[in-house]
This record gives structure tokens, sequence and C-alpha cells, in this order.
């Protein structure tokens, strides 16, 4: 384990108070940290005189709010796993940004339960059939030429075919990528093995068509990015690829060696070619065993209408509340290392890409940090019912977050703050896994004091006094 250099904190004589209403009313200081500078210029930003962050590389940005082309539609393609697909991430952030003020967002996904960047590349998508309900029908049987099949948005089978538009071995070889998944375990298999172009042949056709930019003389939008017709990958390619590895791999020693030598081998090249900017996804902390999921059945749906699984062991396995920090300490030491690991992701592929398009860190898991060392009943609430995965307040957090990193600015309060939050999910093909039971949305008062959160990290550079400034490579060997 590493040396704990806690972070210095510097405090400014007159602290500015907040009050926030909704549940565990409580008084929020904040703070001017010394080594919030040095983490926000390593990760894209710079910080202005009067010592608010902004993104620094915002200018640059095809999506930017300062460019000529501001209210110019986003594209963004999300690489990763079950953090991305709970509470269906993608879709919640389209309804982030407005199309009317700001050009909205289209995307597109490749993602894989329990994925590491290294086994992406590998297995490919599994979300069939968990993207196989019916919010996410793109086409009924007999519609549009697709005979009797329905068609399901799962997203691009692989990662290459997601950013390049296609992956020879879709072709040559139907059965890509095997069955079986190194990252399946337990009831997970049943969900975590199956590509959609091995199990949904139908699909498997759809998508080579789509990413390949085949069928490209319709106008009409097939839900795959881009829209009109122009196929799964935008025209002039995706503006931003987010980014995210299996959750601990980062501040383990293995795991974040894979991680660099895959992000190297692959993904340089990849990036060099399509000139998308990379943003990596610094995931929140957490604690293995705090599940209360197990034997709570949340009905066939599990909230989301045509979601046809169900755990076979859920009613057989009692609730856990044993605290497993995975051998990373405790939260803060998780957070911390983990930001480390990605700074050192960040650090080389900005060796390889123009600094027009220099990566960036989302940093999630500093404001999932900071809600646990000022509220940790609301921290709590923060997490499914597995204690692993983001709630839909989770997610909210998150998306303010990486909104900001992407667009240099908070989401529009008049659109994400809302006397019904659920809205911003109406399009949701999960919410979480079919067999468990549906978490309640944020309420107004929760939602107004996350965005704060996000906004306090993202605008100010507030950075928890917990947090650890690791500043050597630090990791874990196991």
């Amino acid at each position: 384990m590493p040396t704990h250099a806690r972070a210095h904190v510097q405090k400014p004589t007159n602290n500015p108070t907040q009050s926030r209403s909704g549940p565990g009313k409580r008084t929020v200081v904040v703070v001017v940290v010394v080594v919030a500078a040095c983490f926000l210029v390593a990760s894209g930003y710079n910080v202005r005189d009067d010592g608010v962050a902004r993104d620094s590389s915002s200018s640059s940005s095809p999506s930017s709010p300062s460019s000529a082309a501001a209210a110019a539609t986003t594209s963004v393609a999300f690489v990763g796993n079950s953090m991305w697909y709970f509470n269906d991430f993608p879709r919640f952030f389209e309804e982030m940004r407005d199309d009317d003020d700001d050009g909205g967002v289209v995307q597109n996904s490749c993602l894989h339960g329990g994925a590491s960047i290294g086994s992406l590349l590998l297995e490919g998508n599994a979300m069939y059939p968990q993207f196989e309900t019916g919010a996410a029908v793109l086409f009924l049987g007999d519609d549009d030429g697709h005979g009797n099949n329905t068609i399901y948005d799962y997203g691009a089978c692989t990662v290459r075919q997601l950013l390049l538009g296609r992956d020879d071995r879709l072709v040559d070889d139907p059965g890509y990528p095997p069955m079986t998944s190194s990252s399946s375990n337990g009831a997970n298999n049943i969900i975590n093995n199956t590509n959609p172009c091995r199990s949904d042949l139908a699909y498997r056709e759809y998508s080579i068509k789509k990413f390949n930019n085949v069928d490209n003389d319709d106008d009409k939008d097939d839900g795959l990015g881009g829209g009109g017709g122009g196929g799964g990958v935008p025209a002039g390619g995706w503006d931003y690829v987010l980014i995210n590895d299996n959750t601990r791999n980062p501040a383990r020693r293995t795991g974040r060696t894979n991680g660099l030598q895959m992000l190297e081998e692959y993904y340089v090249p990849w990036l060099l070619e399509v000139g998308s900017i990379p943003v990596f996804l610094w995931t929140h902390a957490y604690a293995l065993g705090n599940n209360t999921c197990a034997g709570v059945d949340g009905g066939v749906d599990g909230g989301v209408v045509g979601g046809p699984y169900r755990s076979p062991t859920a009613a057989a396995s009692p609730p856990t509340t044993t605290t497993d920090m995975t051998g990373l300490e405790d939260v803060a030491v998780f957070t911390s290392l983990t930001g480390v690991g990605y700074r050192a992701y960040v650090d080389l592929l900005g060796s390889y890409l123009p600094s027009s398009r220099a990566p960036r860190i989302a940093p999630v898991g500093l404001a999932f940090l900071v809600v646990y060392e000022e509220d940790r009943d609301l921290w709590t609430t923060l997490f499914h019912c597995d204690g692993l995965h983001a709630s839909p307040s989770g997610s909210f957090l998150q998306g303010c977050v990486i909104y900001h990193a992407l667009f240099g600015r908070m989401p529009d309060r008049r659109r994400v703050l809302r006397e019904d939050m659920s809205y911003l999910w109406r399009r949701a093909r999960m919410m979480q896994h079919a067999w468990e039971p549906p978490n309640p949305y944020p309420d107004r008062a929760t939602a107004e004091y996350l965005y704060r959160v996000a906004e306090r990290v993202m605008v100010e550079g507030h950075v928890p006094t917990s947090y650890i400034d690791y500043r050597n490579g630090e990791m874990v060997d196991h």
C-alpha cells in the first residue's frame, strides 16, 4: 500500500458557506485547495486569476460553446462497461443537452458489463439481451425492409466498428466474438457473454450496413448515431470518445499496465485516424459486499418494459452488508489511486495526440467523494442496491461532471433540474438488471445539491479534503 501523502488543504480566512434543502440539510464549506490547480492543469484545464477552473481546450473542440459551430450537434461515442449502461447513461446524456439551443447530442456505444479496456477490444458488445426492451426498438417486423425481425438499438458490436465504421471480423467470422466471456461470472454469464452480432443475426446485418455507411440513400433517422441515413458513425467522425476501464484496474499494477498497453496499441492509431477527443471517466469508489439486491425480485421487467430475464439465483441468495474495499483500503484511497491511473492514461495518449485533441478526465470520483464527506446517508443513495453501480441520482451527478468536461460549462438548469426528474430517463432502454428492483429518481432538492457539487468540483476547482494527492504513479500490487 502506498504511503498516504494527504493533500495539503489551504482554507481561506473567511470560509463562505452554503445551505441546501432536501435530505440531511447541512452546511457546505468551500475550500481552496492548492493541489486542485495541479490536477486540473494535468487534466486539460487551467485556472483563471479568480481561481475558477475552466476547460482550456474547449476553444479547439468542434462542439465548444465558444466555437463558431456552437449550435452544431455534438457526437459522442461511449466505450466501456456497466458504469455506462446502468440507467442508460448514453441516452440520459442526450437528454441533458437541448436540441434547439445547443444543437443536441447524438451518441452510440460499445458496452460490455465487467469489461476492461483490453477485454472490450476482444469480446465487444454484450448488450444482448439487456437492451432488448420496448424502449430500444428501432424497427418492428416488416418495417422498412427488415422482414419479420425486430431491430433493437444494441449499439456497435465492437469498438473498431464504433470508431472506424467497419470491423472485418464481423464480416469474415459471424461467430466473433466467442460466446464465453472472461469477464462473466455467476448469474451474469446469462447476459455478459452475448454479442448482438452473434446472437441476433438480423441486427448483425443491419449494423454492418449502417456502420459501414452503406445504406446512405434514405433520409430516415436510423437510431445509430448520425441520423438521416448517415450510418452509425457521424460524418466527420466522433467529436468525443468517452472511455472507462474496469473500475479498479487503473489503481492496480496489472490492470493499469494492461490498460496502457491496449491504449497505445489500439486506441492511439484509431484516435489519430478519426480525430476525436478522448475523455476518461474517473469512476466513483465503492465497497463490494454492500449488496441489498439479493433476494429481492424486481419482476420480469425490472422497471423497463420488455426486459426478458431475471436472475436464476436471486431468490436463493441472502443480502450482504459486509464492507470490502477490494484491497483499496477506504473510499478516499480508492478514489485517489483511481485518479492516478487515469492521469497515466491521459499522459500516454497526450504524448501522441495533437494539443487540439488533448485527452481529458471527467473526475466523477471526486464529486462522489465530496458527497461522501458531507452527507454519508445521501452518498449511499447514489448507488444501486448492489452498492456498486450508480442509482439515477448517481448518474445525474456523473452527467453534470461529464457535461462540463466536454462543453466547458454546466448544463442548463432549466433543462436538467425538474420537478419530475424522471423526464431525463424517458427514453432509457434499461435502468438496472431486469431481475433487480427499480431505484427512485432524485427529487428536485437532491438534484439541486448534486448539481452544485459538480459545479464546485468543475467550475470552482474544489477538491475534497480526504483526497490524497499521489504524484509518483502509486498503485496497489493485487
